[in-house]
């Protein structure tokens, strides 16, 4: 295996771990809240909160993704490869900026995520980043 490919396969490994620990964490959490096992502010929305439990789920599925199609056919999953990434970058900003403030109650999205998985999430994407640059994924 060349470089490259060792690089990205670490890469999607990183994701897939990284996925897979917040999402427990983060069902954890919802459970606990539908459960009434934890205390959770009165004014959250489920729906809301629900929908930003898509988002560990997500990098974790794209992980899976990632390290099994990485050597295979690169051509056609470039473009979903560096969107993807750029889509997780987004995130990970998103969530630092509206963790603390209630605009438009964007914050219950990330309401059972840990805000350390953007701090994860910023330096995990901008690697992807560039190795899809770089080795011209």
């Amino acid at each position: 295996m060349k470089g490259r490919f060792l690089y990205m396969k670490f890469l999607g490994l990183l994701l897939v771990l990284i996925g897979f620990s917040y999402s427990l964490t983060s069902f954890n959490n919802f459970f606990s809240y539908i459960f009434k096992t934890k205390i959770f502010p009165e004014n959250l929305n489920i729906y809301m909160i629900s929908s930003g439990l898509i988002i560990p789920l997500f990098i974790f599925i794209f992980g899976v993704f990632f390290y099994f199609y990485t050597d295979y056919n690169i051509n056609k999953i470039n473009k979903f490869i560096f969107i993807s990434y750029v889509l997780l970058l987004i995130i990970g900003i998103t969530m630092i900026v509206f963790s603390n403030k209630s605009f438009l109650n964007i914050n219950q999205i990330f309401e059972f995520i840990h805000i350390s998985l953007s701090y994860v999430l910023i330096p995990l994407s901008l690697m992807g980043i560039f190795g899809c640059i770089k080795y011209k994924y």
